[in-house]
Protein backbone atom coordinates (compact mmCIF):
# COMPACT_ATOMS: atom_id res chain seq x y z
CA UNK A 1 0.00 0.00 0.00
CA UNK A 2 1.21 3.08 -0.87
CA UNK A 3 1.55 6.40 1.48
CA UNK A 4 0.54 9.80 0.59
CA UNK A 5 1.58 13.07 2.43
CA UNK A 6 -0.53 16.03 2.89
CA UNK A 7 0.60 19.12 5.04
CA UNK A 8 -2.86 20.40 4.36
CA UNK A 9 -2.04 23.89 5.23
CA UNK A 10 -3.95 27.53 5.01
CA UNK A 11 -1.91 29.64 2.28
CA UNK A 12 -0.31 26.17 0.34
CA UNK A 13 -0.73 22.33 0.69
CA UNK A 14 2.73 20.18 0.92
CA UNK A 15 1.97 17.32 -1.05
CA UNK A 16 3.41 14.00 -2.63
CA UNK A 17 3.70 9.97 -1.86
CA UNK A 18 5.88 9.26 0.86
CA UNK A 19 8.58 7.67 -2.12
CA UNK A 20 8.49 10.64 -4.31
CA UNK A 21 9.41 14.52 -3.54
CA UNK A 22 7.48 16.63 -1.87
CA UNK A 23 5.28 19.23 -4.32
CA UNK A 24 3.81 23.19 -2.61
CA UNK A 25 0.52 24.09 -4.39
CA UNK A 26 -1.58 26.72 -3.44
CA UNK A 27 -4.83 25.30 -1.67
CA UNK A 28 -7.54 27.79 -2.97
CA UNK A 29 -9.54 28.65 -5.63
CA UNK A 30 -8.92 31.78 -7.97
CA UNK A 31 -11.63 33.86 -9.98
CA UNK A 32 -11.24 37.23 -12.41
CA UNK A 33 -12.44 39.81 -10.79
CA UNK A 34 -14.32 40.81 -14.27
CA UNK A 35 -15.44 37.06 -15.24
CA UNK A 36 -16.69 35.59 -12.70
CA UNK A 37 -17.44 32.52 -14.68
CA UNK A 38 -14.11 30.64 -14.86
CA UNK A 39 -12.64 29.21 -11.48
CA UNK A 40 -8.78 28.38 -11.27
CA UNK A 41 -7.61 25.47 -8.84
CA UNK A 42 -4.86 25.13 -7.36
CA UNK A 43 -1.75 25.13 -9.85
CA UNK A 44 -3.90 26.00 -12.43
CA UNK A 45 -2.94 29.42 -11.24
CA UNK A 46 0.50 29.07 -13.21
CA UNK A 47 -1.95 29.36 -16.85
CA UNK A 48 -3.04 32.97 -16.18
CA UNK A 49 -0.28 35.24 -17.17
CA UNK A 50 -1.76 38.33 -15.09
CA UNK A 51 -2.67 37.12 -11.70
CA UNK A 52 -3.57 40.39 -10.60
CA UNK A 53 -7.21 40.29 -11.57
CA UNK A 54 -7.97 37.52 -9.80
CA UNK A 55 -9.30 36.92 -6.14
CA UNK A 56 -8.93 34.16 -3.77
CA UNK A 57 -11.37 31.89 -2.33
CA UNK A 58 -9.62 29.74 0.84
CA UNK A 59 -10.99 26.82 2.40
CA UNK A 60 -9.42 27.96 5.82
CA UNK A 61 -10.47 30.90 7.39
CA UNK A 62 -8.80 32.64 10.79
CA UNK A 63 -6.72 28.85 10.64
CA UNK A 64 -9.73 26.54 10.75
CA UNK A 65 -10.67 24.69 7.22
CA UNK A 66 -14.44 25.66 7.27
CA UNK A 67 -15.36 25.75 3.81
CA UNK A 68 -15.26 21.92 2.84
CA UNK A 69 -16.74 22.92 -0.40
CA UNK A 70 -13.36 25.03 -1.40
CA UNK A 71 -11.57 22.34 0.32
CA UNK A 72 -13.20 19.43 -2.04
CA UNK A 73 -12.48 20.81 -4.91
CA UNK A 74 -8.87 21.17 -4.39
CA UNK A 75 -8.83 18.31 -3.14
CA UNK A 76 -10.14 16.46 -6.21
CA UNK A 77 -7.80 17.96 -8.69
CA UNK A 78 -4.81 17.14 -6.54
CA UNK A 79 -6.20 13.63 -6.39
CA UNK A 80 -7.24 13.27 -9.62
CA UNK A 81 -5.41 12.31 -12.96
CA UNK A 82 -3.95 15.93 -13.64
CA UNK A 83 -1.69 15.96 -10.41
CA UNK A 84 -1.41 12.19 -8.42
CA UNK A 85 -3.57 10.07 -9.80
CA UNK A 86 -4.65 8.22 -6.00
CA UNK A 87 -6.04 5.06 -6.35
CA UNK A 88 -8.26 5.12 -3.08
CA UNK A 89 -8.19 1.05 -2.87
CA UNK A 90 -4.40 1.01 -2.14
CA UNK A 91 -3.65 4.07 -0.74
CA UNK A 92 -3.12 5.61 3.17
CA UNK A 93 -3.03 8.83 3.73
CA UNK A 94 -0.99 11.04 6.14
CA UNK A 95 -2.77 14.23 6.45
CA UNK A 96 -2.09 17.78 8.84
CA UNK A 97 -4.32 19.80 11.07
CA UNK A 98 -4.35 22.62 13.48
CA UNK A 99 -3.68 22.48 16.88
CA UNK A 100 -6.84 22.22 19.14
CA UNK A 101 -8.89 21.67 15.81
CA UNK A 102 -12.35 21.98 16.69
CA UNK A 103 -14.10 18.23 17.09
CA UNK A 104 -16.67 19.06 14.31
CA UNK A 105 -14.10 19.76 11.74
CA UNK A 106 -12.26 16.59 12.77
CA UNK A 107 -15.53 14.64 12.40
CA UNK A 108 -15.69 16.06 8.70
CA UNK A 109 -12.35 15.26 7.86
CA UNK A 110 -12.43 11.25 9.07
CA UNK A 111 -16.37 11.10 6.86
CA UNK A 112 -14.73 12.66 3.59
CA UNK A 113 -11.26 10.45 3.83
CA UNK A 114 -13.20 7.50 4.55
CA UNK A 115 -16.72 7.83 3.13
CA UNK A 116 -16.31 9.97 0.14
CA UNK A 117 -12.40 9.36 -1.06
CA UNK A 118 -12.54 5.54 0.62
CA UNK A 119 -8.54 6.19 1.73
CA UNK A 120 -7.74 2.78 3.27
CA UNK A 121 -5.99 4.33 6.01
CA UNK A 122 -5.83 7.35 7.65
CA UNK A 123 -3.61 9.46 10.34
CA UNK A 124 -4.83 12.81 10.99
CA UNK A 125 -1.71 15.05 12.69
CA UNK A 126 -0.02 18.22 13.52
CA UNK A 127 2.19 19.86 10.96
CA UNK A 128 4.32 20.66 14.11
CA UNK A 129 4.20 17.12 15.60
CA UNK A 130 5.90 15.99 12.09
CA UNK A 131 8.59 18.92 12.43
CA UNK A 132 9.42 17.30 15.57
CA UNK A 133 9.46 13.90 14.44
CA UNK A 134 12.12 14.98 11.41
CA UNK A 135 13.76 16.70 14.24
CA UNK A 136 14.00 14.27 16.55
CA UNK A 137 15.18 11.56 14.16
CA UNK A 138 17.70 13.29 12.62
CA UNK A 139 19.29 14.37 16.26
CA UNK A 140 18.47 11.21 18.03
CA UNK A 141 20.48 12.13 21.04
CA UNK A 142 18.16 14.72 21.75
CA UNK A 143 15.52 14.18 23.90
CA UNK A 144 13.77 17.46 23.63
CA UNK A 145 13.21 20.72 21.37
CA UNK A 146 10.36 23.07 21.10
CA UNK A 147 8.98 23.77 17.74
CA UNK A 148 7.91 27.58 16.76
CA UNK A 149 5.23 26.18 14.13
CA UNK A 150 4.84 30.01 12.07
CA UNK A 151 1.75 29.22 9.59
CA UNK A 152 -0.62 31.63 7.61
CA UNK A 153 -2.89 32.50 9.91
CA UNK A 154 -0.78 32.45 13.97
CA UNK A 155 1.79 30.87 15.46
CA UNK A 156 2.10 28.07 18.14
CA UNK A 157 5.10 27.31 20.05
CA UNK A 158 4.92 24.22 21.28
CA UNK A 159 7.26 21.79 23.62
CA UNK A 160 8.27 18.22 22.68
CA UNK A 161 10.18 15.63 24.46
CA UNK A 162 11.34 12.25 24.33
CA UNK A 163 8.80 12.74 20.58
CA UNK A 164 5.50 13.72 22.79
CA UNK A 165 3.95 16.37 22.71
CA UNK A 166 3.63 18.37 26.16
CA UNK A 167 -0.20 19.98 25.61
CA UNK A 168 -0.22 21.40 28.73
CA UNK A 169 3.00 24.07 27.55
CA UNK A 170 0.91 25.14 23.83
CA UNK A 171 0.90 28.98 23.38
CA UNK A 172 -0.60 30.57 20.67
CA UNK A 173 1.15 33.47 20.01
CA UNK A 174 -0.55 36.62 19.02
CA UNK A 175 1.93 39.08 19.99
CA UNK A 176 5.97 39.52 19.07
CA UNK A 177 7.73 36.08 19.66
CA UNK A 178 10.74 37.56 20.88
CA UNK A 179 9.20 39.26 23.94
CA UNK A 180 8.51 34.61 25.03
CA UNK A 181 12.09 34.64 24.88
CA UNK A 182 13.36 32.94 28.22
CA UNK A 183 16.37 34.48 29.25
CA UNK A 184 17.86 32.20 31.78
CA UNK A 185 18.44 29.33 29.72
CA UNK A 186 21.07 28.66 26.84
CA UNK A 187 18.94 27.60 23.62
CA UNK A 188 19.79 26.86 20.52
CA UNK A 189 18.09 27.89 17.68
CA UNK A 190 17.72 25.89 14.42
CA UNK A 191 15.88 26.83 11.23
CA UNK A 192 15.49 24.49 8.81
CA UNK A 193 17.34 25.38 5.55
CA UNK A 194 13.33 24.42 3.53
CA UNK A 195 11.23 25.47 6.49
CA UNK A 196 8.01 25.02 4.08
CA UNK A 197 8.26 21.89 3.42
CA UNK A 198 9.81 20.63 6.68
CA UNK A 199 6.62 18.77 8.12
CA UNK A 200 5.99 16.49 4.99
CA UNK A 201 9.63 15.70 5.30
CA UNK A 202 8.62 14.69 8.67
CA UNK A 203 5.67 12.76 7.48
CA UNK A 204 7.93 11.19 4.58
CA UNK A 205 9.83 9.45 7.53
CA UNK A 206 6.88 8.69 9.63
CA UNK A 207 5.21 7.07 6.92
CA UNK A 208 8.62 4.17 6.39
CA UNK A 209 8.16 3.76 10.43
CA UNK A 210 8.10 0.01 11.77
CA UNK A 211 5.10 1.28 14.02
CA UNK A 212 3.05 3.59 11.35
CA UNK A 213 0.56 0.87 10.81
CA UNK A 214 0.10 0.96 14.05
CA UNK A 215 -0.58 4.86 14.19
CA UNK A 216 -3.20 4.91 11.30
CA UNK A 217 -6.98 4.54 11.91
CA UNK A 218 -8.20 1.92 9.24
CA UNK A 219 -10.82 2.44 6.95
CA UNK A 220 -12.20 -1.07 8.55
CA UNK A 221 -11.92 0.44 12.05
CA UNK A 222 -13.71 3.36 11.04
CA UNK A 223 -16.36 1.58 9.84
CA UNK A 224 -16.95 -0.62 12.82
CA UNK A 225 -15.87 1.99 15.23
CA UNK A 226 -16.65 5.69 13.85
CA UNK A 227 -15.57 8.81 15.18
CA UNK A 228 -14.41 7.35 18.62
CA UNK A 229 -11.57 5.56 17.18
CA UNK A 230 -10.13 8.46 15.62
CA UNK A 231 -10.37 10.54 19.40
CA UNK A 232 -8.59 8.02 20.54
CA UNK A 233 -5.60 7.77 18.09
CA UNK A 234 -5.28 10.88 16.98
CA UNK A 235 -3.84 13.45 19.06
CA UNK A 236 -4.92 16.68 18.62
Amino acid sequence: MTTLVLDNGAYSAKIGYSHEKVSVIPNCQFRSKTSRLKTFTANQLDEIKDPSGLFYILPFQKGYLVNWDVQRKVWDHLFGKEMFKVDFADTSVVITEPYFNFTSIQESMNEILFEEYQFQAALRINAGSLSAHRYFQMNNQELCCIVVDSGFSFTHIVPYCRGKKMKDGIYRVYKEVRSLTPTDFQVSVLQPPNPISYPWEGGKLLAENPDFDEMVVTREDYEENGHFICEEKFDI
